[in-house]
């Protein structure tokens, strides 16, 4: 997510999609599923749904794009962030949480419109009209903007086993789309994930004060264990010993990195190292915590909802997570304020403001395309995905920068992406199939003149 561990990976202190998906997909292996129970652990069947699970190359691709797009938006975060702290000497970093995760309101707001005004070009050169005639513009956004509703209404109501099969069951405005009660368990639902997030990524800003980076990026880090421990009754996640011995692989190369290079010094400026280690461990407990709820919570399963469906939702969960985190997070800053921790004050510089807002947007990409992945995947293979990160930012940072990379470092970077690769060989029907349900992608306002 923000994910509060960014910059944990750098060298410095400094650190915290919807992609449109073509479902004409290739029917490699085809067989219809009845009233499935939801694989998310959700009680009750999903009654009414017809449903197609199918081989989809397309998916597959979408993964490895959303896989390939976070991990490069996490390293431009990353050191757009440790610029900011080392080079600026900016130091609100409760400020810049607060900023980072409430940003993520606009996520939703931006697919909505940018799909809607993509229909409309491409409406416009299919019928041959002008694409600046506003009577057709006015039309044809709102009709786009009526689908997205409605496939996201559709959408949270498969979470409360709610089937929706007339017109009149749909919401009729904004009001009534915000009233109904599929949605008030959404926002439910993200409020709380939002508490947990918010406590995760205050862990870390106070555990860095306390004990040096490198425990700080070897014990956040664990939240893949944690998130694979509560996966397993949580999600019913099936035990192998494939799964955790890759799990606990990558783990051990993110503490080779940590601990591979050269000692520092100023490691042993830290009286309250121990007190830091246990804040820092809460933090990774919480955030695995956190992946495994919003995929229980959050998310349709796999076999029910297309890869569409699911990028477009998490999209808007991560919305509703930027407006949970405006309305709440203010008090730590506030707090933080007043006891000392963190004293806020205006930011005058534009320079810096321009640093602040392209890490902002780094993190929008980065954590629309993790929410996806984690989406259409799952929160294991996502939480040990995010590790590959160590191994970017340190090649980035050897041949931009001249970093050296340590023994350690290199053989912790083989360890993780060994580990991500069985772990990846072991999702691989979960990466690859999805469910084809085209009336649900389909917006018959295509079709019109």
């Amino acid at each position: 997510m923000s994910d509060s561990r960014a910059g944990l990976l750098s060298s410095s202190n400094g650190k915290s999609g919807y992609i449109p998906i073509n479902n004409d997909l290739e029917l490699n292996q085809s067989k219809p599923l009845p009233d499935l129970p939801n694989s998310n652990g959700l009680e009750g069947g999903l009654q009414g749904h017809q449903h197609h699970v199918e081989k989809s190359s397309k998916k597959l691709i979408a993964v490895i794009a959303l896989f390939l797009i976070s991990l490069f938006s996490f390293v431009s975060q990353t050191e757009l962030t440790s610029y900011l702290y080392n080079g600026l000497n900016f130091n609100q970093p409760y400020l810049l949480l607060y900023l980072t995760h409430s940003s993520w309101i606009m996520i939703w707001p931006i697919q909505v419109i940018s799909i809607a005004i993509f229909k409309h070009f491409k409406k416009s050169k299919r019928h041959g009209y002008n694409i600046w005639d506003l009577i057709k513009f006015k039309k044809n956004i709102g009709h786009s903007l009526k689908h997205q509703h409605r496939n996201i209404f559709k959408t949270s109501g498969i979470l409360i086993n709610q089937d929706i099969k007339y017109d009149h069951e749909y919401p009729n405005s904004i009001i009534s789309f915000l009233s109904t009660p599929s949605i008030k368990h959404i926002f439910q639902r993200v409020f709380f994930l939002t508490i947990i997030l918010s406590i995760a990524g205050c862990t870390w800003y106070v555990a860095m004060g306390l004990a040096p980076a490198s425990d700080i990026t070897a014990i956040y880090n664990c939240s893949a264990f944690s998130a694979l421990i509560f996966a397993i009754p949580i999600l019913q996640e099936k035990f192998t010993y494939i799964k955790i011995s890759s799990v606990l692989l990558a783990i051990i190369g993110v503490f080779f990195v940590a601990y591979g290079g050269e000692n520092d010094s100023s490691d042993k400026s830290f009286p309250y190292r121990v007190i830091g280690d246990i804040i820092i461990s809460i933090g990774a407990v919480l955030y695995g915590l956190y992946e495994v709820i919003y995929k229980k919570q959050c998310c349709p399963p796999n076999n029910v909802v297309s890869s569409r469906r699911q990028a477009a939702f998490s999209n808007f969960c991560a919305s509703l997570i930027g407006f949970c985190t405006f309305i709440t997070l203010w008090i730590v800053v506030l707090g933080a304020h007043l006891t000392g921790i963190s004293k806020f004050y205006l930011i005058t510089s534009g320079f810096e403001w321009l640093i602040i807002i392209l890490s902002l947007l780094s993190n929008m990409i980065y954590s629309l395309s993790f929410l996806a992945l984690m989406s259409l995947t799952s929160p294991v293979l996502s939480s040990v995905s995010s590790l590959i990160t160590i191994l970017i930012v340190g090649l980035f940072e050897w041949i931009l920068f001249g970093v050296k990379l340590s023994l350690g470092q290199i053989i912790g970077d083989l360890f993780v992406v060994i580990g991500f690769g069985v772990l990846s060989y072991s999702y691989w029907a979960e990466i690859t199939e999805e469910d084809v349900d085209e009336d649900d992608d389909f917006d018959a306002t295509d079709n019109e003149n």
